[in-house]
């Protein structure tokens, strides 16, 4: 499944230019890709990773941003944001696992929180200036920036971006370290830097070192080289499993992403093989709205490889966009059998299930969805979804706690209180239920006070 949205407030600012960035708690919205496939392929990409910097395997998650530029950053603590851009524009598996190296040394030294400090610290016009010079240098204007900088707290914005250009260096480090140590080859980065440098829009010449949001590209990539001239896996090809598994993540990616008239009469046929083609090619007609092609590609790929969670995952988004729940249903199990325990396959069959109806697919629906609360408790589609569930089910009071759930993730505290007052007026309210809806209570209205 792809899901595509937008999040109601993702906390985000991002820092540094060089297309390897990493974040603070400021609001801003962004649209978001939501695939079981992509994500469990880089999740599997970053487990050697991980791992090596010290984390249980999983225990760090990965986003797709939708945006065509290069770009990956991090937000909270153990969360990785790439742009889909970032898949599509890369040459090689190693570019991929190199930035998310990176932005897993901003994880392991802790920056996300650090720079948050940091402009909790800075006050009136200097947090201000920077913020402003922020955005300025994210569009390439160094010298732009300066001055922006100069007109606000010299002083407070010089030792901000000094702090953010020391944390870029330390993540540099950081990932040569996990690639050293898990055998890949640092040449991904090494590349991805030449390209970027080669795109900035002024020459460094001609930019402000002292006011530079990040250590110079020429710096960089210096390092970078350094590192293969003396690592012994400067020339250490990806495993073949590793270059397969991101050849189908970009494939999928470009399909998505791409117009369906140029995935179908371009980019499907410069598919590594004719199995990610025939995929491509059913994502386009789905996209395009003939989705009786794409089902019939869809057959024919599941009858090939019915061990393929994938293929019958998307054949259910197709049967549902046919108006057929129940078949889509089906199509969702057979996948949730060969991918147990996936979150995001859980929530669509919990949809497929509500639009059939019936007492026996309420139930299933929300075991289904209770099952994916776990790992994806942060959405507000899950709670909704749940709710809805739950409200045909005749679960009144446990759907409108779920619904005030879904408001406080959209930031509607008010609405959330409302849900929750609603629950306290039902006669006879199981005290575990009154208990809940009184911590949001207490909790969301004191807010609108």
């Amino acid at each position: 499944m792809i899901s595509l949205f937008r999040t109601g407030r993702l906390h985000i600012i991002a820092l540094v230019i060089s297309g390897l960035v990493f974040v603070a708690s400021m609001s801003a919205s962004a649209g978001m890709i939501r695939d079981t496939e992509i994500e469990a392929g880089l999740r599997d990409m970053l487990e050697p990773l991980e791992v090596a910097a010290g984390y249980p395997a999983g225990s760090v998650d990965v986003r797709v941003i939708l945006d065509p530029s290069y770009n990956a950053f991090v937000a909270g603590k153990q969360l990785i944001y790439i742009h889909s851009g970032l898949i599509v524009e890369s040459t090689s598996s190693l570019e991929t696992i190199g930035v998310m190296a990176h932005e897993l040394g901003h994880i392991k030294e802790g920056h996300v929180q650090r720079i948050s400090d940091d402009l909790q610290q800075a006050s009136g016009a200097a947090a201000l200036a920077t913020v402003a010079a922020i955005a300025v240098a994210a569009g390439g204007g160094g010298d732009a920036a300066a001055g922006v900088l100069i007109g606000g707290n010299d002083h407070a914005t010089r030792g901000f971006l000094a702090s953010r250009r020391r944390a870029e260096a330390v993540a540099d480090e950081i990932s040569l370290q996990l690639l050293e140590k898990t055998g890949h080859s640092a040449v991904g980065l090494r590349d991805l830097m030449q390209r970027l440098a080669r795109q900035r829009s002024l020459p460094e010449s001609r930019q402000s070192a002292y006011y530079a949001t990040h250590p110079g590209a020429a710096e960089r990539l210096q390092t970078f080289q350094d590192h293969l001239n003396q690592s012994p896996h400067s020339d250490a090809a990806p495993p073949p499993t590793t270059t397969g598994l991101f050849a189908r993540i970009r494939a999928k990616m470009v399909a998505w992403t791409e117009t369906p008239q140029r995935v179908k009469t371009t980019e499907a046929d410069k598919a590594p093989n004719e199995i990610l083609g025939a995929y491509m090619h059913a994502i386009a007609d789905y996209r395009r709205g003939d989705l009786r092609t794409a089902l019939t590609r869809m057959d024919e790929l599941v009858s090939a490889h019915p061990g393929d969670p994938y293929f019958h995952e998307f054949r259910g988004d197709i049967l549902f966009a046919l108006a057929r729940p129940l078949d889509a249903a089906t199509a969702y199990e057979r996948a949730l059998t060969l991918r147990p325990g996936s979150a995001l396959i859980q929530i669509n069959l919990g949809r497929a299930l509500i639009a059939s109806g019936g007492a026996a697919n309420l139930e299933r629906a929300i075991i289904a969805l209770e099952a994916a609360h776990d790992s994806e408790s942060t959405w507000g589609f899950l709670h909704r979804q749940y709710g809805i569930a739950l409200g045909k089910s005749g679960r009144i009071a446990e759907a409108d706690l779920a619904l005030a759930n879904e408001a406080i993730l959209l930031n509607d505290g008010a609405r959330a209180a409302q849900l929750a007052r609603r629950v306290m007026a039902i006669d006879g309210l199981d005290p575990v239920l009154h208990r809940r809806a009184s911590d949001i209570v207490f909790r969301y209205s004191k807010d609108q006070q």
